[in-house]
């Protein structure tokens, strides 16, 4: 994959972090991204807010995708849709990029499907920004069947809209497009999605307290490991607290 050196309004890149790595799961245990948002919301259509906060309390991965190219997901549509955008937005280049973070929010991140930079900008005069996004949703179901509305400036799903809004204050955007594609008729919609920041504040808020959620579960755990451990191994308490350092 070509490596673009961008810049964003509001966020630094961290780089392409291998999917299931350590230092993946550590991140993502610690940190928010648009696909969490809706189930932190309790909006999101695939994953329990419970769950969400076991997984991220444990540092446990993702569940990996099972045939993620099968066609009737539509994952095999993307290179092709990002090609029909192009076409139809010559202003930008759509290019791919990796893991980013709010300069801000540091336990807020993304990692957009495509990102929208300046058609032709000049790597040699420095590095492009980061103007829009581009993000690709995928269903077997018609659309209308499943939220999308018509039109480019229609009603999209509400976890969409809550991912949306989370990848543009991430990144410090003011708007961002989303392709909806439809296996049933082959159907293709495009929705420009604008920043709104009274229901950024709320995912904010929501955010912030489940992460404080999260850390508390985490207490819990350790305390029930602890005297787990303390019942099996008498004195393990003690000499633990011996081996930490205050404030990791």
């Amino acid at each position: 994959m070509t490596t673009y050196h961008l810049t964003a309004p509001g966020a630094e890149f961290v780089g392409d972090l291998q999917q299931g790595s350590a230092e993946e799961r550590v991140w993502r245990s610690r940190s928010i991204a648009p696909s969490d948002i809706a189930a932190v919301m309790g909006r999101s259509p695939y994953q329990p807010r419970e769950d969400l906060l076991h997984r991220k309390a444990t540092g446990a991965s993702r569940p990996p995708l099972l045939r993620p190219e099968q066609p009737g997901l539509g994952w095999d549509k993307q290179d092709e849709l990002a090609e029909v955008f192009a076409a139809e937005h010559p202003q930008y280049d759509v290019v791919r990029t990796g893991y980013w973070r709010s300069t801000q929010r540091p336990w807020q991140r993304c990692w957009p499907h495509r990102v929208l930079i300046p058609a032709g900008h000049d790597f040699a005069s420095g590095p492009a920004p980061i103007l829009a996004t581009l993000t690709f949703r995928t269903t077997p179901e018609p659309l209308d069947a499943v939220g999308w509305g018509p039109g480019a400036i229609a009603a999209v799903p509400g976890h969409i809209n809550d991912a949306t809004q989370w990848l543009l204050d991430a990144l410090g955007n003011e708007v961002s497009y989303v392709m909806a594609y439809s296996k049933h008729g082959d159907e293709t919609r495009t929705y420009l999605i604008h920043r709104d920041d009274a229901h950024i504040t709320t995912l904010r808020e929501a955010a912030q307290a489940f992460l404080a959620e999260v850390d508390e579960e985490r207490r819990k755990l350790d305390i029930q490991a602890h005297a787990s451990m303390e019942a099996t191994e008498p004195g393990f308490t003690d000499r633990w607290q011996k081996d930490i350092t205050l404030g990791d």
